[in-house]
Order: C-alpha cells, then sequence, then structure tokens
C-alpha cells in the first residue's frame, strides 16, 4: 500500500469521527436540550400537562393546549393562595367569568414536590381525576406558585 493510499484511507475513516464530533460540540452548545444551560429543559407546569395529555390520549381524549389567558388566571390563584398559605378554590367563578367560556374546571395542588406526584395525587382523587378526564375542555393553564398548584381548563 502507498502512502498516499494510506493517507487516503485515514482521511476517509477519520472524517465521519471528527464530522459527528463537530455536531455533538455544537448540539451541546447551542441546544439547550443536550447541554449546559442555566434553564431547565421543562418546568415543573410543562412536565405536569405533559402528564395530563398523555393520560388524556390513553383514555381516548384529545390533548389539551396551552393558552395564556388560562394561564394568567391559574397563576392569579396560585400567588393568591400562596399569599394566604390556603388551599381553596376562592373566586373560582370570577375566574370562570374573566375568561370569557362557557365550560371550565379547576384542580388545585399543594406541597407535591413533583409533577408526577401532583398528577398521581390527582389522578387518586375522584374529583381532580373527572376534571383532568373532562372531554369537552380543550385549553389550559397550569401554574404553581412556592408549592402551591393550580391547572384551570376550559373549553
Amino acid at each position: 500500500m502507498t502512502s498516499r493510499h494510506r493517507e487516503y484511507k485515514t482521511k476517509r475513516y477519520l472524517l465521519p469521527i471528527l464530522t459527528n464530533t463537530y455536531i455533538l460540540i455544537i448540539l451541546i452548545f447551542i441546544n439547550p436540550a443536550y447541554g449546559l444551560s442555566d434553564k431547565p429543559s421543562f418546568t415543573f407546569e410543562e412536565k405536569l400537562l405533559t402528564h395530563i395529555n398523555q393520560y388524556r390520549i390513553k383514555n381516548g381524549l384529545h390533548p389539551l393546549y396551552f393558552d395564556e389567558t388560562l394561564n394568567n388566571l391559574a397563576k392569579g390563584h396560585s400567588w393568591d393562595m400562596y399569599d394566604k398559605k390556603d388551599l381553596n378554590h376562592d373566586n373560582f367563578y370570577e375566574r370562570f367569568e374573566q375568561c370569557g367560556r362557557s365550560l371550565c374546571v379547576e384542580n388545585v395542588g399543594w406541597n407535591h414536590p413533583t409533577p408526577e406526584a401532583q398528577f398521581k395525587a390527582w389522578k387518586n382523587s375522584k374529583g381532580h381525576n373527572t376534571n383532568m378526564l373532562k372531554k369537552k375542555v380543550k385549553y389550559c393553564g397550569i401554574s404553581r406558585i412556592g408549592t402551591y398548584v393550580t391547572f384551570f381548563a376550559c373549553n
């Protein structure tokens, strides 16, 4: 084998390795899902919505879509519960009227350290479970302030 032939063969085998390494480096530094980032890949609320949607799909229902208005109403209620240090559904009808929808449901939770734990608690509660599987709701907002969580979903 000639020197030139060995050089060609070496380059031919090294090129894919170097290219893949280069792509991996780009993914690590540009895409936070693959590497260094100050922001977590998914928030508590995003993970909780994922669990709810997987559960709905498993039960033959459509997934819920995030809605900014409903999210702001959920956030306001979570802040209210956090400020009062009280788990409640106070002013539900005001939130319902403010969103301008004809059907809304609400789940609240407190002191569940993970989205999985919060989801499991709601799933094991008849009323909360019914709300997560309400067929006519299509949109939702979810907010966690401190350890207080509000899930507000409407048609």
